[in-house]
């Protein structure tokens, strides 16, 4: 079988359904709740956080300059993270978070994908990756392999999304609530969506490949990727109970996740989340080359959330 990466012609052996069973434990229902507490808990070293943010205040932003924001600050031991949640001028009653990336700042490499969400009348949540953007920091560095020595890496990540949604839901009634993400934020999306059911449905761009795959065709990575123990899990936790995932990559993408290896476990996965109601696509964007969340996956993002309504 051949693949078409870019303008490279690569072969792959397609993955077998024993290979896929032998690398996952999920089969039933039953299964993706008691693999769903035991991710939460290499996550968190407990159950999930209930408590509320350290702070909540009204701000002004010139880069959202015609929204109403409220910024939501979450203080993980000694690492803050600043989220907003930004209000569109005509809510549908609906939530998406959106997650950054490792470029930094959601107020700047975001701003697109923020505004074309709040054009559609989402109230919008946003976050950059710890110790990026607004979020503070004890090291020297911005790496994440900074938080190597610390006893639930993870939770750093995940903790912040987890407590400023506790808030959003405390604090307005919504309908639906979806969560998009670029790159580490892509990442992000697929742990958070994995234990959390609360997320409806989630769009990872860019985000991630199972081990077996990354480890053949793709780079190093992270200090979170390395560590994620099973991705395919995650995939299978992120479409119980009747819920969606649908995972987008740039074909052309020079930097992380391209062409067309993601396919290798389509088939499997969707069969598998099939049997509880779940749903699970990929789709590929096969004219986009830089690493970003294109028109097109924006656009099929928005199509998709249409469908369901």
């Amino acid at each position: 079988m051949v693949l078409i990466s870019a303008c490279e012609v690569q072969a792959i052996g397609f993955s077998s359904w024993e290979f896929f069973d032998e690398s996952q434990r999920i089969r039933t229902a039953e299964d993706v709740e008691d693999v769903r507490e035991e991710m939460v808990d290499f996550v968190f070293g407990g159950p999930m956080p209930t408590h509320m943010p350290d702070d909540i205040s009204f701000i002004v932003d010139e880069r959202f300059a015609a929204h109403w924001i409220q910024r939501v600050e979450v203080q993980t031991d000694d690492l803050a993270s600043i989220a907003y949640l930004i209000h569109p001028e005509s809510w549908n009653g609906e939530l998406a978070i959106y997650h950054q990336g490792h470029s930094g700042d959601f107020r700047v490499y975001g701003k697109r994908t923020i505004n074309g969400l709040l054009d559609h009348g989402y109230q919008v949540l946003a976050f950059s990756m710890p110790m990026l953007g607004m979020n503070t920091h004890p090291f020297e560095t911005t790496s994440h392999y900074e938080l190597s020595d610390r006893e639930y890496p993870l939770r750093y990540f995940i903790e912040p999304v987890v407590v400023a949604l506790n808030w959003a839901e405390d604090t307005y009634s919504y309908t639906r609530r979806i969560m998009v993400g670029l790159s580490g934020g892509g990442w992000t999306t697929v742990v958070v969506s994995g234990v959390d059911p609360r997320i409806d449905a989630s769009y990872p761009v860019s985000g991630s490949w199972p081990h077996y795959l990354r480890d053949r065709y793709g780079s190093f990575g992270d200090l979170e990727q390395r560590i994620t123990p099973n991705y395919l899990e995650l995939y299978l936790m992120a479409t119980h109970p009747d819920r969606s995932q649908a995972q987008f990559f740039g074909e052309l993408d020079g930097c992380c996740f391209g062409g067309l290896y993601a396919y290798d476990y389509l088939s499997y996965t969707a069969f598998r989340a099939n049997l509880w109601e779940g749903r699970f696509q990929i789709l590929t964007d096969h004219d986009q080359f830089g690493h970003l969340i294109s028109e097109y996956t924006l656009g099929e993002i928005l199509e998709m959330e249409r469908a369901v309504r």
